[in-house]
C-alpha cells in the first residue's frame, strides 16, 4: 500500500471515529434534555399535590385547630371573610366570580351570615368547587344551586356553565 493510499485510510478513520464521537455526543444530549423534561414534569406534580395537600390538611388532622364558625369580630367582617372564602374557592376551580351579595344576621339567627353569588365556571370544575366549599373549614352549607348549561357547545371546546349558589355559615361572635 502507498503513503497517499495509507493517510487516506487514516483520515478516513480519524472522520469515522470523530463522527462518532459527534454521533454519541448528541445522543447524550438528547437523552439529557428528555430527562431534565421528565425532571420538570415530576416538579410540576410535586408542586400540585404540595398545593393539594395544603388544601387537604385542614380537613385531616388539622380539623382542632380550624373553628367550623366564621371567624370575624364583627358579623359585617364575616360577610367579608365568606365572601373571600368563596372567591378564592372559585378562582382555584378555575372559576370566575361575576357578581355576590351578603346578608348577614336576620330574625330567626342573628349569627347566620349567607352569599348570593353568580359565577362561571366549566362543568368539570363544579364538582371540586362544591367539595372545597363543603368540606373545608369554616362550616359552609350550600342553601341554593342552580346550574344553566351553554345555549351552544362544541364538541371541541367545552364551554362554561352560569351558576347561582346560596352558601350561609355561622358567625363564632365575639370572643
Amino acid at each position: 500500500m502507498n503513503a497517499v493510499a495509507r493517510q487516506s485510510l487514516a483520515a478516513l478513520g480519524f472522520f469515522a471515529v470523530v463522527a462518532l464521537l459527534i454521533g454519541g455526543a448528541a445522543t447524550g444530549a438528547l437523552a439529557l434534555r428528555d430527562e431534565q423534561a421528565s425532571l420538570d414534569s415530576l416538579k410540576d406534580q410535586a408542586q400540585a399535590l404540595e398545593a393539594r395537600a395544603r388544601r387537604i390538611a385542614p380537613h385531616k388532622g388539622g380539623e382542632a385547630e380550624a373553628s367550623p364558625f366564621i371567624d370575624a369580630d364583627t358579623i359585617t367582617l364575616a360577610g367579608a371573610v365568606l365572601q373571600q372564602r368563596v372567591e378564592s374557592a372559585v378562582a382555584a376551580a378555575a372559576g370566575r366570580l361575576v357578581s355576590s351579595k351578603v346578608e348577614v344576621g336576620g330574625r330567626s339567627d342573628a349569627k347566620r351570615v349567607a352569599l348570593e353569588a353568580e359565577l362561571t365556571i366549566l362543568q368539570p370544575d363544579m364538582q371540586r368547587l362544591l367539595f372545597d366549599l363543603e368540606t373545608g373549614r369554616p362550616y359552609l352549607f350550600v342553601e341554593a344551586f342552580e346550574a344553566r348549561a351553554p345555549e351552544k357547545t362544541d364538541a371541541e371546546t367545552a364551554a362554561e356553565m352560569r351558576v347561582s349558589l346560596t352558601l350561609s355559615g355561622q358567625w363564632g361572635g365575639v370572643k
